[in-house]
């Protein structure tokens, strides 16, 4: 009966929570809908997820014996998942696979223990299809990925830069107004970093110094403030640069064809220049008078 009492009395607590907001962008692995419960727990507990706005509405459920998904809306098969151990460590978030444009909207978290449901908490997922794009050539000084944000960000805000390749590395976190450094993945060690006011300006843009080419992918700035959850998604090509012996070959390239067009022309005009000879040695020939070729006799002849 204790038990029961405590249950109600935290059902009209919750009822109102407030909506947490998660961002994601479309064709990310998952994302994490966030629900936890520190309070009593009640026995012959379920933990469901629901969008009112679609029919059926449930999204996931989860008994005591594991998963019961008959009556899981269909646009959410094999893409939802919790821990297995959810009802024991009350942790019930949901993890939602593939995320789409259509996943957008609002979810709601529930317990029930028989006949009661206590409202833990409402998402307002936000699946977005925008990306910024960054071109930088490799050996380049340094490159600025851009993640910007409402300014006066509260202290306790959290910045986490990922570079999602074929696993998801950590590649920058901020923490408590100073960097965590401390699960970088090498790759990065002394080459990021971010500006020094970023919570007063909401400019969260990360500088990545020295890019290589194994750099190129997409870059996911996640931003924890209060609790809410924002993404922005970055994706950086580093190309390789235009190499000396390229030029060389360019320069070489461009000179044989100039010869090659030369050539071409001179055997093209050459019927024009060659009968411009014939003709001169024509006019020569008969600037001669006729009349005085007949009178040029041989001294034998005169005689």
């Amino acid at each position: 009966m204790k038990m029961f009492v405590v249950f109600v009395i935290l059902l009209h607590v919750s009822q109102h929570a407030l909506a947490v907001l998660v961002e994601v962008n479309e064709g990310e692995r998952s994302v994490l809908l966030p629900c936890q419960h520190s309070d009593f727990i009640p026995e012959d507990l379920t933990v469901m997820w629901t969008r009112s706005d679609l029919h059926p509405k449930s999204v996931h459920l989860q008994r005591e014996g594991g998963d019961d998904l008959t009556g899981q809306n269909q646009r959410y098969r094999g893409r939802t998942s919790m821990r297995p151990d959810a009802l024991d460590s009350s942790d019930f978030s949901l993890t939602l696979r593939k995320p789409q444009l259509t996943d957008s909207g609002s979810y709601t978290c529930i317990m029930s223990a028989g006949k009661e449901e206590l409202r833990l908490g409402d998402i307002q997922l936000q699946v977005k299809d925008q990306q910024v794009e960054v071109k930088v050539e490799e050996g380049s000084e340094s490159v600025i990925l851009p993640c910007k944000t409402t300014p006066d960000l509260p202290e306790d805000t959290i910045v986490e830069w990922t570079h999602s390749d074929r696993e998801l590395m950590m590649v920058h976190v901020y923490s408590n107004r100073s960097d965590h450094l401390k699960n970088q993945d090498d790759r990065y060690c002394d080459r990021t970093k971010m500006n020094k006011d970023l919570l007063r300006t909401g400019d969260l843009s990360l500088t990545l110094k020295y890019p290589t080419e194994r750099d190129s992918g997409g870059y996911i700035c996640t931003i924890y403030r209060d609790k809410d959850i924002l993404r922005q998604k970055v994706v950086l090509q580093v190309k390789e640069p235009f190499s000396a012996w390229a030029t060389v070959l360019l320069v070489l390239l461009g000179l044989l064809v100039l010869i090659g067009i030369s050539g071409g022309l001179i055997y093209y005009f050459r019927p024009y220049f060659m009968s411009g000879d014939l003709q001169g040695e024509g006019e020569f020939r008969g600037g001669v008078c006729p009349a005085a070729l007949q009178n040029q006799t041989s001294p034998a002849q005169r005689r």
